[in-house]
C-alpha cells in the first residue's frame, strides 16, 4: 500500500494556548477508498528532513487552508516537503494553497482575485477538456496569474476569467490544482482518475 504524506492546516486555539494541525477527515476517507495509506504530516517536527526520511512516503499531498506566510510552522514544512521530493523525484499534488505554494517555491508569485469563493466555475484548455473538468468547486481569494508562473510550471487549465487553475512540473511528477477532490461527496471519478495517475496503484 503506498503511503501518501498530506500537509495540514494549522490553527491556532484562542484560549486553550494550543496550536493543532488539523485536516478534513475526508482527505483520509478518499485516499484510504483508493487504496493508499494517508500519513498526516506534523507541522512542529524539529529535524523536518529526518523526519521525512523515516517516513518513507511515496508521495505527498500539500492540502489546502492557510494563506502562505500566515503559518510559518507549515511554510516551513511544505518547503521540507518539496526539497525532499525535488531530490527523490516524488510525485506531488498540491491542491489550491498547495498549488500555490508549489510556485511559491519555485519563484512564482501570488495576487488577489474575486469571484473564486464558494462556487463552480467552467475550466477552459484541452488538459481540462480531455479529463472532464467542465466545471470544478472553487474556495480561494488568491491566485496565479501567467505573468506570475514560475518559469518551471507549465499551464494545463484555466478559468473563463484568465486565473490559472491547473500546472505541473517540466520534469518532475508535481501536479498542482486548485479546486477541492475532498469536497465533492461523492468523489468524482475524473479526480480520482487524476490521483491514481499522479501517485500510481
Amino acid at each position: 500500500m503506498k503511503r501518501i504524506g498530506i500537509t495540514q492546516r494549522l490553527e491556532h486555539i484562542h484560549g486553550r494556548d494550543e496550536n493543532r494541525d488539523a485536516l478534513d477527515t475526508h482527505w483520509a476517507e478518499l485516499l484510504w477508498s483508493l487504496g493508499y495509506m494517508p500519513i498526516m504530516l506534523s507541522s512542529h517536527i524539529t529535524d523536518i528532513h529526518l523526519y521525512l526520511k523515516e517516513l518513507a512516503l511515496d508521495a505527498f499531498i500539500l492540502s489546502g487552508g492557510n494563506d502562505i506566510g500566515s503559518a510559518i510552522p507549515r511554510d516551513n514544512l511544505e518547503e521540507a516537503v518539496l526539497n525532499f521530493a525535488e531530490k527523490e523525484k516524488l510525485p506531488v499534488l498540491g491542491v489550491c494553497r498547495g498549488m500555490q505554494f508549489i510556485n511559491h517555491y519555485l519563484g512564482g508569485k501570488l495576487s488577489k482575485v474575486d469571484g473564486h469563493v464558494a462556487i463552480k466555475h467552467s475550466l477552459s484548455g484541452r488538459w481540462a477538456h480531455e479529463r472532464g473538468f467542465n466545471d470544478v468547486n472553487s474556495y480561494h481569494d488568491k491566485a496565479i496569474l501567467p505573468m506570475h508562473l514560475s518559469t518551471k510550471l507549465e499551464i494545463l487549465a484555466s478559468s473563463t476569467d484568465g486565473i490559472i487553475e491547473a500546472v505541473k512540473h517540466q520534469s518532475l511528477p508535481w501536479l498542482g490544482i486548485m479546486w477541492h477532490p475532498e469536497r465533492e461527496i461523492p468523489f468524482k471519478q475524473n479526480d480520482i482518475k487524476l490521483l491514481k495517475e499522479l501517485f500510481g496503484e
